[in-house]
């Protein structure tokens, strides 16, 4: 256990050498100031649910990628590789120490606009799904690209299938009846909506896609970047 703990805190060292979470907090402040000019509004709930799907998604899918690529461009990855580092305690922390950061941006965007005047557990579990996933899918994706810039390319489509079809569905742009719950973030959204709006929630399919996605995108990620990137 206190093996796991100082991989975390170095994690987060490096998020923060790298300016990461530098970068996480200005992104956060952007959408706080957005959010500002809505808080009288109509349609603040709305727009604070766009705004929690955007921040977190983008920590955890971006900015695992950019401090792996940024470790890969100073030589840290291929030594720490021939060291007897246990690579499921490195993937796990990385992607633990992305997604804290990322709940943390969510958290703030909320009290921002509503105090404490929201469900915080539900609201934080699904910030916490989302960014997990994101983050999962984010090293996924990386495994087929050797640089950040083709990276982005790439992840146009992916980002818009994964994470803005169900936002598209939750603004009311689409209606995409029951296939909307085939979608891996969609328990973390109702948990999200049903915490700042009080909409209807199904708390057993929500907490059950989060057990159950979460491991499967584990596993898929830990195959693909042990034999892409490790074992190349």
């Amino acid at each position: 256990m206190s093996g796991f703990l100082s991989q975390l805190r170095w994690q987060f060292t490096l998020l923060q050498k790298n300016s990461i979470i530098s970068i996480s907090f200005a992104v956060t402040l952007i959408y706080g100031v957005i959010l500002y000019f809505f808080k009288e509004g109509d349609y603040l709930d709305k727009v604070l649910v766009a705004m929690v799907l955007n921040d977190p998604t983008v920590i955890g899918y971006f900015f695992i990628a950019l401090a792996i690529y940024t470790e890969m461009k100073h030589g840290i990855l291929p030594a720490l590789f021939v060291t007897p580092v246990n690579l499921h305690q490195f993937l796990i922390t990385k992607t633990l120490s992305v997604s804290i950061i990322g709940v943390i941006c969510s958290l703030g965007l909320a009290m921002s606009v509503k105090g404490f005047d929201f469900g915080i557990a539900a609201y934080a579990l699904g910030s916490l799904g989302i960014c997990l996933i994101s983050a999962l899918l984010g090293l996924m994706m990386l495994t087929y690209a050797k640089e950040f810039l083709k990276f982005t390319m790439m992840s146009v489509p992916v980002f818009l299938a994964f994470f803005n079809l169900p936002l598209f569905q939750y603004l009311g742009g689409v209606d995409m009846g029951w296939v909307k719950y085939l979608f891996p973030i969609q328990g973390s959204v109702d948990l999200i909506s049903n915490a700042v709006s009080g909409t209807e929630l199904h708390m057993g399919y929500s907490i059950l896609s989060i057990v159950v996605v979460v491991p499967v995108f584990y596993f898929i990620a830990f195959r693909l970047f042990s034999r892409k990137i490790v074992h190349q």
